[in-house]
């Protein structure tokens, strides 16, 4: 099958890196890519013929689910099941490592590592969703980073997890699902570590347009990249809360040599990484 083609019947179609995108679409597996139709300007017909064709494209080498919560986040589901606690959408894309990898076995281990559990499904070959309540024990990211390292070595596998927020069950659910979804594809590939939170990725994902149109912001960013080690010292600062002696330890230099690198930065660029509106604006432009 060939895009243009399929473009021609439906001009609407749309070709992205992405599986998730804002819009409710079906979306067809192409070439390592995504084809997006509107699911608005198809009748159920359509979607049926659609569906087999993304079966001829690409079997499904997962478990295919039917519950109730896996049609709801396909859009296949207008309300979400019936729950009287806040839930959250838990994502964890997988990075195989050996073919051998069995899903099943997989969807068990998860089930029990985050029991009690609503739902756990795949939505795409590489990418797992769990749906749990608020009655479930809290655990903080250090806690369900060292669970899932040891789901990976078992498995030979990588995992990037973003732990979403708990949201109340009703009519805006599937929006609120809907965009965190695509947060974390489009800040995946920024992470410092490979669990995060919406906190984790708020400042980039919400100021990365606007900065990008400021050519103010930019002006900064060059001045900025121009020392290779002043990103560095801007993330050390930042993650101490401006303190020096900590952000010193951990770039592994001395108190005295990093105040040096502070005066060096002020003098070129006339931001004092001491006051925090200025370290911030600083943390923004290295994001």
């Amino acid at each position: 099958m060939e895009f243009s083609k399929l473009k021609k019947l439906y001009p609407t179609a749309t070709l992205s890196k992405y599986p998730f995108v804002e819009e409710d679409t079906l979306r067809i597996p192409y070439k390592n890519q995504w084809i997006h139709i509107p699911k608005r300007l198809l009748d159920e017909k359509e979607i049926q013929v659609l569906d087999l064709l993304k079966e001829e494209i690409q079997p499904a080498t997962f478990p295919s689910s039917h519950s109730k919560w896996f049609n709801y986040i396909e859009g296949n589901r207008e309300y979400p099941p019936q729950t009287s606690h806040p839930v959250r959408l838990i994502q964890l894309v997988i990075e195989k490592i050996d073919d051998q990898f069995d899903y099943s076995i997989w969807i068990d281990s998860i089930t029990h590592l985050f029991e009690p559990v609503l739902d756990v499904f795949f939505i795409t070959q590489e990418t797992c969703y769990v749906i749990q309540d608020n009655t479930a024990q809290p655990v903080n990211q250090e806690e369900i980073y060292g669970m899932l390292k040891t789901l990976e070595d078992d498995f030979s596998i990588r995992t990037n997890a973003y732990i979403g927020q708990f949201w109340q069950p009703d009519h805006s659910l599937k929006n609120v699902f809907k965009e965190e979804q695509r947060i974390f594809q489009e800040e995946a590939s920024h992470l410092h570590d490979r669990i995060c939170s919406l906190p984790d990725v708020a400042l980039r994902h919400f100021t990365k347009e606007a900065m990008f149109r400021s050519v103010v912001m930019q002006e900064l960013k060059k001045q900025i990249d121009e020392q290779v080690e002043w990103k560095e010292l801007i993330v050390a600062l930042w993650e101490s809360q401006g303190n020096i002696s900590v952000a010193a330890k951990h770039l592994f230099i001395h108190r005295n040599t990093l105040q040096y690198r502070m005066d060096r930065f002020y003098e070129t660029t006339g931001l004092s990484l001491k006051n925090m509106n200025d370290l911030l604006l600083c943390y923004l432009l290295v994001l």
